[in-house]
């Protein structure tokens, strides 16, 4: 009996363990995607980011499986699309460029980047897909033992 309760308290420990590590990646992840869209919109002509083809496509296929979207980075006019299952390909017009959003998520020591990677896309007559790189996002994430959550400590926008 002992036993049976020690491992099922061991299992709960372990499962709160790593939804709070979850809970916070996808809050860094969040945060990083929500800074990149505004410093994009900002760079931005009004005029073309008013176009339906202006509206980013964020890629969820380089994201950890248990990673959300928040409301706050879905109000800023965005698309949620994977490289894995193009069937929203078929809305994209031939020879129009959009804008699509790539993630790259590395571990440093006590540092953790989030790099956002702007590109371009159009689909040629031939009905393949050509991506060009555009611009980047770089958010460095320092762990706080003290606080005991990671903070965003630097942040460096590229391209364009």
């Amino acid at each position: 009996m002992k036993i049976t309760v020690a491992v099922i308290s061991l299992m709960c420990i372990c499962c709160l363990s790593n939804a709070q590590e979850n809970n916070q990646m996808n809050k860094m992840i969040n945060e990083s995607l929500s800074l990149y869209i505004n410093w994009k919109s900002d760079i931005t002509n009004e005029s073309v980011r008013d176009r339906e083809n202006s509206i980013p496509y964020i890629c969820l296929d380089n994201y950890p499986a248990t990673f959300s979207v928040l409301d706050e980075v879905l109000k800023k006019k965005v698309k949620l699309m994977s490289l894995y299952n193009l069937s929203g390909q078929r809305e994209l017009q031939r020879n129009i460029e959009y804008d699509f959003i790539f993630p790259e998520v590395f571990l440093d020591n006590n540092q953790i980047r989030i790099t956002i990677f702007g590109k371009k896309a159009s689909i040629s007559r031939r009905k393949q897909l050509h991506i060009w790189a555009v611009e980047r996002g770089v958010f460095t994430y320092v762990y706080s033992c003290d606080r005991q959550e990671w903070k965003l400590m630097d942040t460096v926008f590229e391209g364009i």
